[in-house]
């Protein structure tokens, strides 16, 4: 069983109810603590912003408020454009790079994981905006998933090609979203992030993005990184077998939205409720009776589980781009990916005290090392430190120079 597995099934025991009981008016120590962590892991915005779409109340009720958020408050934008065979009207959630006369533009591109929605990734792309606004930031709903809805009616397919081909065709589009020309001399890059599922949708997109691209009349962008949350093919795999009893432990529906944020948040699915505001609307919808109930039906994607992952690990330490891999523990590293690791073949940052959501419960240390890992790997990047390096040479007591202190090279 892997962690988040039986961090999750341990916290049911003592934390979880059914849809029928009653949450307590009274907030008990855990609610606020929990509280603090969220305040303490919300990104701190320039008014600015706060005064436009990413407002984040600058001082919090003692008392958890589970009142949903809405998307508006982290993007800037969202479109359903119809995009990949079978056809979907994907949801997309975006905010465009800002125009620089002097650089292409970058985007950030988010996958979310099985159950999950694009909203997840709201609090982390906001921060990135914030701290990097020549960086567009854009994710969106996986078909089968929050707002996105097949045209067909053809919503059965979810194997490894397809999602890899949808998202493919994503950043295909995202390629239309810049608001400056594009130029062949200074063509899009792009850092790919994906999240536990969407981590293997997109190491396989990265692999066949030329196979998958969809037309040649939109310029390949060049993919400067590949980032991997929390997911890891021989913990992925042993999971599996508990997937049915954690999906079944799970309440049905919930009587509220604001019932279902707060689920999230008291097993600590999502240990930052600020987040669970804003992405737990986007994974429950309520139907014909008022109940909320799950948009996803996983237990349907059964058949899928195990080719998801199978060959994970070589996947990601082949791709060609600079790789970084975040956990929330050591434990998760498999024997390819801890002798890939040691041998220098990608990045790996392990972040404590959060759990499988990463991107939700601590956006602004996931953000800096998103930030870093660009900065060190965009284009130009190793010149520019060429050029800074022998500009900064300084001239010891013998009367020769003392070389400039070198980056540290990747882990």
């Amino acid at each position: 069983m892997s962690s988040l597995q039986k961090n999750l099934l341990k916290s049911k025991l003592s934390t979880s109810f059914t849809p029928d009981q009653v949450i307590p008016e009274e907030a008990d120590q855990a609610d606020e603590e929990d509280d603090e962590q969220a305040a303490s892991n919300t990104p701190s915005l320039s008014p600015d912003i706060a005064q436009a779409e990413f407002a984040v109340p600058a001082r919090r009720p003692r008392r958890q408020n589970h009142t949903a958020t809405p998307w508006t408050a982290y993007w800037r934008a969202s479109s359903s454009p119809h995009l990949s065979t079978p056809p979907c009207a994907f949801k997309v959630y975006y905010t465009a790079p800002t125009p620089s006369a002097s650089k292409s533009p970058t985007w950030f591109i988010f996958h979310h994981g099985a159950g999950s929605s694009g909203l997840t990734f709201s609090l982390l792309a906001a921060r990135i905006h914030e701290s990097l606004p020549e960086v567009g930031v854009l994710a969106c709903d996986a078909r089968s998933h929050g707002a996105t809805r097949s045209v067909d009616q053809n919503e059965g397919d979810a194997s490894l090609d397809t999602l890899a081909r949808d998202f493919v065709n994503i950043v295909a589009y995202a390629m239309g979203l810049s608001s400056v020309p594009l130029d062949d001399k200074k063509p899009v890059e792009v850092v790919i992030i994906g999240h536990s599922l969407g981590g293997a949708v997109v190491t396989e997109a990265v692999r066949r993005l030329s196979e998958f691209w969809p037309s040649a009349d939109i310029a390949k962008p060049v993919v400067i990184g590949l980032v991997v949350l929390d997911v890891v093919e021989g913990s992925a795999l042993e999971g599996l077998g508990s997937m049915r009893s954690y999906l079944a432990s799970r309440p049905q529906y919930f009587r509220s939205l604001e019932d279902g944020i707060r689920w999230h948040v008291k097993s600590h699915t999502v240990r930052n409720a600020v987040s669970a505001s804003v992405s737990v609307p986007g994974i429950i919808q309520q139907g014909s009776n008022g109940r909320y109930n799950w948009v996803t039906d996983l237990s349907s994607t059964e058949p899928f589980w195990k080719s998801w992952f199978m060959d994970l690990s070589s996947k990601f330490l082949d791709a060609r781009s600079a790789k970084m891999l975040v956990l929330a523990g050591t434990d998760r590293l498999d024997k390819k990916l801890t002798i890939g690791q040691m041998q220098g073949k990608y990045q790996l940052e392990v972040l404590p005290e959060v759990g499988h959501f990463i991107q939700e419960d601590a956006p602004e240390k996931l953000a800096a090392l998103l930030e870093q890992f660009w900065h060190r790997n965009r284009r130009g990047a190793a010149l520019e430190m060429k050029a800074l390096n022998a500009n900064s040479h300084s001239w010891g007591p013998s009367g020769l120079p003392t070389p400039a202190v070198m980056p540290r090279p990747n882990p």
